[in-house]
Order: structure tokens, then sequence, then C-alpha cells
């Protein structure tokens, strides 16, 4: 019981959970790429609209996208959704590639606002955006990762620290 209540576990099960969603959101988006109202059409037409519709009212956002920004976004969130996810859950460049993961999910918040449906009880659609509570997942991750890599060069250091001075009973 002990185990599932570390620190460490939860951060390890949290960043392969996330990395898993984001590799297979980005195979997704790839599966689905060119259906109606797929992922490259929703990426080439739709507004930007960083709250959501009807807050305030008649609000409806600005764009879509010139098509110099969209296309290649199109064309390549999917397979950065996949690299990133993959190198996130196996544990590589946790800091850089969870802040490039965050960048991208706030691209997406930017695209369907914070509140998609226009309220945030439910109502039958996504009524509140998830998409910041995996943003704070992330960065926790981030965070735990920074901590650990501070700890090991902290004990690296006492451990020299501590061949340099021999104890004082040995002189």
């Amino acid at each position: 019981m002990n185990y599932l209540l570390n620190l460490r576990t939860a951060y390890i099960v949290n960043r392969v959970t996330m990395g898993v969603f984001f590799f297979i959101s980005g195979i997704a988006n790839y599966l689905n790429f060119s259906v109606p109202n797929g992922f490259y059409q929703t990426v080439i037409t739709w507004k930007l609209q960083f709250i959501g519709p009807g807050i305030p009212p008649g609000w409806e956002g600005v764009g879509p996208l010139p098509w110099f920004i969209a296309i290649p976004y199109g064309w390549l969130l999917p397979l950065a959704e996949i690299v990133l996810g993959a190198l996130f859950a196996l544990n590589y460049w946790v800091r850089w590639t969870g802040l490039l993961l965050i960048l991208m999910t706030f691209s997406i918040i930017l695209a369907f606002g914070i509140v998609p449906a226009g309220t945030l009880f439910p109502n039958g659609a996504e009524s509140f955006n998830k998409n910041i509570l995996f943003m704070t997942l992330i960065w926790m991750c981030i965070a735990y990762d920074a901590y650990e890599q501070k700890m090991s060069r902290r004990r690296t250091q006492a451990s020299a620290d501590y061949s340099l001075t021999p104890p004082i009973d040995e002189m």
C-alpha cells in the first residue's frame, strides 16, 4: 500500500499516462485527418476563441488561422503529439518535452476556448476544457523531475565532499 502512496510512483504513473494519451491522440488525429469535419478541416476552418462561445454573448472568436500557419500546424501537430508523447512517457528530456506539450495544449485551448460549450455546467457537450488539467499535470511532472535531478546532484556533491575530507578519527 505504501508503494501506491509514494510520490515517485505517482509521478511515473502520471508521466506515462500523459505521454501515452498524447501518443494515441496524435495517431487518432492522423487516422481522422481527412474525413469530413476531421482534424485537418477543423484546423483550417476553426475560429480561435480563448474563452469559448457565448462568453461574452455574441463573441465568436477570430480567425481562422492564415493558411501559412494553419497548413503546417495541421500536418505537424499530430506528429509532435506522437513524438513528444512517446519521449515524455519514456522519460526522455522530461523538462523540454513537457514544456512543448504544455505549449501544444495551450494552442488547443486557444482554438477551442477554456469553456468550449459556453458553460461550466454539464449541458450535453464538453463543458470544461480538460486541457487545463493536462497542463497542470505535465507541469507537476516537470517540477518533480527537476527536484529529483537537484537531489541527485546534492547527493553526488555530498559524496564527493565526504571522500575529500576524511573523518577526524582516521587522522
